[in-house]
């Protein structure tokens, strides 16, 4: 389904359909399955960035308004979002006020959407992609200060890069027979001059230009639902499954892999390769929720589940994989059963795996499993 945000994708996950290939113990990885605390309270934290400094950036959607929204289908705008920035013992929020909003599902509950991803840039400035949940007229309704949202831009500053107008100008997910104008940009990545960012709700790569253009780079395929599934995505033709591209980061071979979440569905997440000029390829698949990459040492790639499955109970915890770098093949990486709803990931030079956990609230957390 096209998601507002990733709480926002928590619909019922069918059947698993198919296990992760298992790699050979050679590429079993070497982190601890306890992890430690390396800041909590954090506000909706979403994606984690590691700097070239050795500092880790967080960028944290935000919190619900002063006067929140109470009626279902509705959204309100907060300016408190906010990067936060460790580097040693020294911590705490950099950049404040930025564009967050709450948006009330038809049940009444809601989540909270904004900025996404943040890295540092020149003069002491930072890049963030920030969500949407709709369209440039969604973001005109919600007021003054509104204005980042849905693009790729400099932190209460200048436009890079409009991925909610691009989808309104040019919807290239239509040709799937997907029926929704829908954008919510997610993760980016530098490709020289430009920027590759993942529309999850557009289900498509967009490319943003050094002149703040942009251009359809890619567009994902609509996975397919098997038949003993029933409930396919509302938006999408009957028995497929909307792509929901999120993560993106640059291979160790020089391209880009891309990870697509196909609303949750167990077993029905791909990571996708893709070379500037050609088509996206699937590198792996049989995994489930998929919200993030990074690359290890070594050039593997690791995987981020936001969700491991569900039950009757409730989502299982989020999980970690280890892709061969050459094969594909996947590996499950221990963590003690201790990530709650995370979405961000990032891999140190050193081997050590930081991810952002509890993140649908004011009490999120990011968690360090060190290498071993």
């Amino acid at each position: 389904m096209a998601a507002a945000v990733v709480g926002s994708l928590t619909a019922t996950v069918m059947p698993s359909q198919a296990a992760p290939r298992v790699a050979s113990a050679a590429n079993t990885p070497t982190v601890a399955s306890t992890p430690e605390v390396v800041a909590s309270a954090l506000h909706n934290p979403r994606a984690v960035r590691i700097q070239s400094d050795g500092s880790i950036l967080v960028t944290e959607a935000g919190s619900v308004p002063a006067v929140p929204c109470t009626v279902p289908g509705s959204q309100c705008l907060a300016l408190n979002g906010s990067i936060y920035r460790i580097k040693g013992s020294t911590q705490g929020r950099v950049v404040t006020g930025l564009p967050s909003v709450q948006i009330v599902r038809a049940d009444g509950s809601s989540v909270i959407g904004g900025a996404i991803e943040a890295e540092a840039a020149p003069g002491g400035t930072y890049r963030v992609v920030s969500g949407l949940s709709g369209t440039p007229t969604t973001r005109t309704a919600l007021g003054s200060g509104s204005g980042a949202l849905g693009t790729l831009s400099i932190a209460q500053g200048q436009v890079l890069g409009d991925l909610a107008a691009h989808e309104v100008a040019h919807d290239p997910d239509s040709a799937l027979g997907n029926n929704e104008v829908f954008s919510n940009p997610w993760n980016f990545a530098r490709d020289g001059s430009d920027f590759l960012v993942t529309d999850a709700g557009a289900n498509d790569l967009v490319r943003v230009h050094s002149d703040g253009t942009t251009s359809t780079e890619a567009v994902f395929p609509n996975n397919v639902v098997p038949a003993a599934a029933s409930g396919g995505a509302a938006v999408a033709p009957a028995g497929q499954a909307e792509a929901v591209p999120t993560g993106i980061v640059r291979g160790w071979d020089g391209a880009f892999y891309i990870a697509d979440m196909s609303g949750i569905r167990t077993g029905l997440s791909r990571i996708w390769r893709y070379v500037p000029g050609g088509q996206p390829t699937v590198f792996a698949s049989g995994l489930t929720g998929l919200i993030d990459l990074a690359v290890a040492p070594g050039g593997d790639l690791i995987a981020l589940s936001y969700t491991g499955g569900a039950t009757s109970s409730g989502l299982l915890p989020g999980a970690l994989t280890r892709i061969n770098k050459k094969t594909g093949a996947a590996a499950t990486i221990d963590t003690g059963g201790s990530l709650n709803t995370p979405t961000g990931l990032a891999v140190s030079s050193k081997g050590d795996v930081y991810v952002t956990s509890k993140t649908q609230g004011d009490s999120g957390e990011l968690l360090k499993f060190p290498a071993s």
